[in-house]
């Protein structure tokens, strides 16, 4: 008998645990769910590369008889009006063009190899800002990049920014994934960190890199030969 009681004590008790527990989960059910705070979000990072890079890029325009026959973009790697672009950019021309700021300027070819597809020009210009090379930059593939430049609208250099990515890299060649418009010859091509570590050009449909050592040594040795 006394035994009976146990059981029946405890299956109550149990009854009463599962009840108040119940009611616990509809009190909790029926609270308000909080709202999160809402988070500032920053302007793109790349964005503010972008704009960084803005003042040490210009926009080049070569001409043939008269008339416009390529344009590109072009880096400023000195203070005293030295340009680095592409070789593909300037060859075959008999004028070349400037656009820096509110300034359309004459530059002048000082060294170029077709076999590097690099070109060096000289404007009559002082106080440039300065690009910054990164020349130890170890490329691999699929590190993401933005490529940026200047166009000409309406006789004016406007900046332009793609993202990329590094697709593949040879021994001598790298490619990059992004999408390949005709004016991205000369364009610079900047890592995460805001600095450079090459310079687009475009071969057959496929846009690729010249590496920023590449660049620094081909300027390097122009103001050798000085």
């Amino acid at each position: 008998m006394n035994y009976f009681k146990v059981i029946l004590a405890s299956f109550l008790s149990a009854i009463i645990a599962l009840a108040l527990y119940s009611t616990f989960l509809d009190n909790r059910l029926q609270e308000p769910v909080p709202v999160p705070t809402p988070t500032t979000v920053t302007p793109d990072f790349w964005q503010k590369i972008v704009s960084d890079q803005n003042l040490s890029t210009v926009a080049v325009q070569s001409f043939k008889g008269g008339k416009i026959i390529r344009e590109g973009s072009g880096i400023i790697i000195s203070s005293d009006g030295i340009i680095v672009t592409t070789f593909d950019i300037v060859s075959g021309s008999d004028i070349l063009q400037i656009f820096h700021k509110d300034k359309i300027l004459r530059a002048k070819l000082v060294k170029y190899s077709s076999f590097k597809n690099l070109a060096i020009l000289k404007i009559e210009s002082a106080n440039l800002d300065v690009a910054r090379l990164d020349t130890n930059y170890q490329f691999q593939s699929g590190q993401e990049v933005v490529i940026s430049g200047k166009i000409i609208k309406l006789s004016s250099p406007a900046a332009f920014a793609q993202k990329g990515m590094v697709s593949y890299v040879f021994s001598k060649d790298i490619l990059l994934d992004t999408e390949s418009r005709y004016f991205l010859s000369g364009s610079k091509t900047t890592n995460t960190s805001g600095f450079i570590v090459g310079m687009a050009y475009l071969r057959e449909g496929s846009v690729r890199l010249i590496t920023a050592e590449a660049i620094d040594n081909f300027v390097k040795e122009y103001f050798a030969s000085l």
